[in-house]
C-alpha cells in the first residue's frame, strides 16, 4: 500500500436546501444565491419531522458574517466517513437510514420548496482516488425522493 493510499479518504452526507439559483448580481461577475419563493423552512423543523439530528444546519437570513446573512437555509445530516475510502457504502448508510422517511421527505420537499442532495467529498492524493460506485438502490432512492448526488473533490498533489 502506497504512502498516498492511507492518504485519501472520502465523506458523504445527506443535505436539504431551500431552492433557488445562483445568477450575476447585475452584470458584475458577481454571484449570489437567490432563494426561490416560498423556499424558507426552519432546520428545527426538518429534525422534527424526520428524527433525524443534524450536524449543521444554517436558517435564511441569520448572520454568517458582519456583513453578510444567509440567503438560504440548510439541514445537514448522515456525515458517513466510514469506510474511509468507500463512497458506495457510506452512500448506502444514508440511504438505507432514510428510505423508512420516504414519505416525510417528500411531504418536506413539497411544502418547504428544498432540494435534497447526497453529498461526496473525496479528497484525492496524488492519484489514488477513493471508490465512487452508485449502485442501483442508491439511484433509486434518489429517482424516489429527487435527491440529485454533488461529488466535491479535493485533488492534491505532493510530491
Amino acid at each position: 500500500m502506497s504512502p498516498d493510499s492511507e492518504k485519501t479518504y472520502c465523506y458523504t452526507y445527506f443535505s436539504i436546501e431551500s431552492d433557488g439559483e445562483i445568477r450575476d448580481i447585475d452584470g458584475s461577475e458577481i454571484c449570489d444565491f437567490f432563494p426561490s419563493e416560498g423556499s424558507f423552512f426552519e432546520p428545527d423543523e426538518i429534525t422534527k419531522i424526520l428524527g433525524i439530528r443534524p450536524f449543521k444546519t444554517q436558517l435564511m437570513g441569520n448572520p454568517l458574517n458582519e456583513h453578510k446573512t444567509s440567503r438560504l437555509s440548510s439541514w445537514n445530516a448522515l456525515k458517513q466517513e466510514e469506510p474511509s475510502i468507500d463512497a458506495e457504502i457510506q452512500c448506502l448508510a444514508i440511504v438505507h437510514t432514510l428510505k423508512p422517511h420516504i414519505s416525510q421527505l417528500l411531504e418536506i420537499k413539497r411544502k418547504y420548496n428544498v432540494n435534497f442532495t447526497i453529498i461526496i467529498v473525496p479528497h484525492i492524493y496524488n492519484e489514488v482516488s477513493p471508490v465512487l460506485f452508485i449502485n442501483k438502490e442508491i439511484i433509486e432512492f434518489c429517482y424516489q425522493t429527487g435527491t440529485e448526488i454533488s461529488i466535491d473533490t479535493y485533488v492534491y498533489n505532493e510530491n
